[in-house]
């Protein structure tokens, strides 16, 4: 049957749109797939980290960071390395802090003491004998680093040197004549003389210059005082009767009676002063001063302190 024309052209039309509208369909499936609809918002995506930027959390696989302990205690600052040789400036007439034995070596508590906190802290100490005055000069001058030798410490000498802490203070004997501080010696057949109130004008002190006995007769007393270099000086002119009293260090008079039991000299009445001994240190010395104080804390740590105090300060 033969087709007319109008059908034939509607079959072409056809052939020729069909391609058309599947095209359009095609556009339309991609739209519908690539953009959301209106009533959404669009999520940006994440911008991609940095190469230079580490990642905020560990990949799953990474075994977890472990937890830091709690620190330790705190202990004693450690002796720095750099320390050496320590150089000690003494002055060997203070029995029984540093004195000359018989052979001529120095001994005492105070060497003993700076012998066992080298040892302690692995340094080395060299020492230089002095005159007492002579001490500050020599640490700033560097003759010497440190100095020991029953220094108390005061306001006045903080202003030239530093000191560590104490290793000597008042009320730490258990016997009163090797308390830290001034005492007075006399005479043993002496009453008249029992306390600093009786250091009056007329009656002659000996002292040791440049200490603190020295101080308190010229600060506290209307007595005449009587200057010596060396306090075995004082206490020997005392002996002799050229001076009433003598104001020095309490453990120096009983170690001067110790050694000399016919000088015929006692000490009366308590301590007159409340002191500290501590060691002193040349100024714009932080490390040696922190060496220093570990050491001194080492050995009383270990108990090596009590027994050379045990051994320096028995009862006479």
């Amino acid at each position: 049957m033969n087709t007319s024309p109008r059908v034939s052209l509607s079959i072409t039309w056809l052939r020729l749109l069909a391609p058309l509208a599947i095209v359009i369909l095609l556009l339309a499936a991609c739209q519908s797939k690539t953009e959301p609809p209106a009533d959404q918002p669009v999520a940006e995506a994440p911008a991609a980290p940095a190469e230079d930027v580490a990642p905020t959390q560990p990949p799953a696989t990474e075994a977890p960071v472990a937890t830091a302990e709690a620190p330790a205690e705190p202990t004693a600052t450690p002796l720095p390395p750099t320390l050496g040789v320590v150089m000690v400036g003494v002055n060997p007439a203070f029995e029984p802090f540093v004195f000359t034995d018989e052979n001529g070596q120095l001994v005492g508590f105070d060497i003993d003491l700076l012998n066992a906190m080298a040892a302690a802290s692995n340094f080395e100490v060299g020492f230089v004998t002095s005159t007492f005055n002579n001490l500050f000069d020599g640490l700033n001058s560097g003759a010497f680093d440190i100095a020991v030798g029953a220094i108390t410490v005061t306001d006045a000498r903080k202003d030239i040197v530093d000191f560590s802490d104490p290793y000597y203070v008042s009320g730490q004997s258990p016997v009163s004549y090797y308390d830290a501080g001034q005492g007075i010696a006399v005479q043993v057949n002496n009453d008249a003389i029992t306390g600093p109130d009786d250091l009056t004008e007329g009656v002659r002190v000996g002292v040791k210059a440049g200490t603190t006995g020295e101080r308190y007769v010229v600060d506290n007393t209307s007595a005449t005082f009587v200057r010596y270099e060396e306090a075995p000086e004082a206490l020997n002119a005392l002996a002799n009767g050229e001076v009433d009293a003598v104001v020095v260090d309490i453990p120096v008079i009983t170690g001067f009676i110790r050694s000399n039991p016919d000088a015929g000299i006692k000490l009366t009445g308590g301590p007159i002063t409340q002191e500290e001994y501590a060691i002193a240190v040349a100024k714009g010395k932080p490390d040696l001063l922190a060496g220093v104080n570990a050491a001194l804390a080492k050995v009383k740590e270990d108990g090596t302190y009590d027994r050379i105090f045990a051994k320096w300060f028995g009862t006479p």
